[in-house]
Formats: structure tokens, C-alpha cells, sequence
């Protein structure tokens, strides 16, 4: 079977991957800003994985580009637009004017759209887990990162009321949240689950004797993220 190309956020490339995969298609990520530099006809069928936080336009100018390089079937698939984001999704796929993109909301249209080997049981448990792993990102991504509210508001310029609305309406400011989940993910590919509590609180020469957690409240998870990552390749500090 022929790869499945999938665009996403940076943030969810991984997450757009899964979804593919347990849905039987074989994913090749690229980011939803990246350029078609190469032939798509012999992919099975596209994929614009939205998490509906993604600026319209660069939807619209991959879909363009899509049905420039006449590709195969191509789906915009998103679990998270409200009305009146489907309803603009709907405009710029009737723009283009093509009967290759399709808007789907479920999997189980992305299999029929895409002629996937998924199965009915399939659909059902992938649609809820990423409802499952919607909901409340914001307090998960928190919990796991060992932080209160006050600690993620100071890291990203926010109050922490705006941070407890967003628990509480299960908002997800996808950019905001940009370091602090690249942090996330990198943490947990390099250290046990139970060791980050210990680690988020031990001062370190590499983060000029500040603990990370002191860092991420001082709104310095990009600098922590870099020095993670000069630690692992061996780089000089």
C-alpha cells in the first residue's frame, strides 16, 4: 500500500502519525508550512491534520498546492473546528473547486475517503481518544510537566486566571503551549516518568545553577529546551 502524507503543526506531527497508522495507512509527516517539492502521484492519499488552532491561510495555501500538483484523494480531517470554523473550511475546499479534497470529522469517513484498512471497532476507539486527548490538554500537559497554574501563567506571559479558564473550558492555545509541549515530548524521550519530579528541582551548572522549574517560571523554556538538547549531542555549554 502506498504512504499516506500527512501535514500538521509541528507540535502534532507525531499525533497526526498515530492516527494514520491506527487507522492502517503507513504516515509520512511533513509540517503543515513545508513546500511540495516532489511528485505526490504515487502516495495512497493526503491528509491536513488540524487541530483548529492552525491560521486558515496556511490551509488554504496547502490545499492550493495540493490541487496544483493534481494529488490523490486528499482529506482535511479535524475532530476540533467549531461551527463556524467547518463552515470556513467548507468555503476554501469550495474555492478550490476540486473533487479530490474532502472536510472529514471522523475516521471513519477518513478510511472511506482514503480506502484504509481500519475497521468499524476502529473508528470508534480512535474518535475517542483523540477526544480523550483534547480534552483538558492544557491541565495534562500541566500535570505531567509536574507545574501548578501559576508556574505555566508565569512561562508563557499569562495570568493564572486565563490559565485556570482555559482548564475549565478546555481551551487549548496551541502556540503558546508551543514550548512548554516541545518540552514535554523531549523530557519524555530521554527521562523515566517518575524521575521528572526529581529532575524538574535539581540545579544544574547547565542552566547556570537554577533548577528547570525556576527557569520555565522565569518564561525561559526555550533556553532550557536547548540546553536539554546540547546535553544530549555532547555540544560544549
Amino acid at each position: 500500500m502506498g504512504e499516506v502524507i500527512v501535514y500538521a503543526e509541528p507540535e502534532s506531527k507525531n499525533e497526526a502519525a498515530q492516527f494514520v497508522t491506527s487507522l492502517g495507512g503507513h504516515p509520512q509527516s511533513r509540517s503543515l508550512y513545508s513546500e511540495i517539492r516532489s511528485s505526490l502521484q504515487k502516495t495512497k492519499g493526503l491528509v491536513s491534520y488540524l487541530k483548529g488552532s492552525e491560521p486558515l491561510g496556511a490551509v488554504r495555501n496547502r490545499l492550493r498546492q495540493v490541487s496544483r500538483q493534481h494529488a490523490p484523494k486528499t482529506v482535511v480531517f479535524t475532530l476540533h473546528a467549531n461551527q463556524e470554523k467547518a463552515a470556513e473550511l467548507g468555503r476554501i475546499v469550495g474555492e478550490l473547486q476540486s473533487r479530490r479534497i474532502f472536510i472529514c470529522f471522523n475516521s471513519e469517513d477518513v478510511v472511506n475517503v482514503l480506502g484504509l484498512p481500519g475497521t468499524g471497532k476502529t473508528h470508534l476507539l480512535v474518535d475517542a481518544v483523540m477526544r480523550g486527548a483534547a480534552h483538558n490538554r492544557v491541565a495534562t500537559l500541566r500535570k505531567e510537566l509536574e507545574l501548578t497554574q501559576a508556574d505555566v501563567a508565569n512561562a508563557i506571559g499569562v495570568s493564572a486566571r486565563t490559565v485556570q479558564n482555559w482548564e475549565a473550558k478546555d481551551l487549548t492555545p496551541v502556540r503558546k503551549l508551543r514550548d512548554l509541549q516541545e518540552l514535554h515530548e523531549l523530557l519524555h524521550g530521554s527521562i523515566e516518568k517518575a524521575n521528572i519530579p526529581k529532575w524538574m528541582d535539581t540545579p544544574s551548572e547547565a542552566f547556570r545553577g537554577l533548577t528547570p522549574r525556576e527557569l520555565i517560571r522565569q518564561g525561559k523554556t526555550r533556553d532550557l529546551i536547548l540546553e536539554f538538547r546540547r546535553m544530549q549531542t555532547g555540544e560544549p555549554l
